[in-house]
């Protein structure tokens, strides 16, 4: 579950990156639904990735992290697409 949170934030962050010059702002049409996923994935993250000995979050701080940029790169995407009017 770690890694997927790590390679999602890494997605996300290329993606809307990618989006935010002028002729590239299609790509953001990919990169808000990467970002939701990305925040999905981080909450469920949270509420099942525990240490069976402790019943502690094993990778909290990373889980969080995925949780909180998906929601901020979905953000900057939705106002990136509402910016150039959905297609650009």
């Amino acid at each position: 579950m770690p890694t997927a949170s790590l390679v999602l934030i890494v997605l996300s962050a290329l993606a809307t990156t990618a989006g935010l010059p002028c002729c590239l702002g299609c790509l953001n049409w990919l990169a808000v639904p990467l970002s939701l996923a990305t925040a999905a994935v981080g909450v469920f993250g949270l509420a099942t990735d525990r240490d069976p000995a402790t019943e502690r979050s094993a990778n909290g701080q990373l889980h969080l992290a995925a949780t909180v940029l998906g929601v901020l790169f979905a953000l900057v995407g939705a106002v990136r697409c509402a910016l150039g009017g959905g297609c650009l």
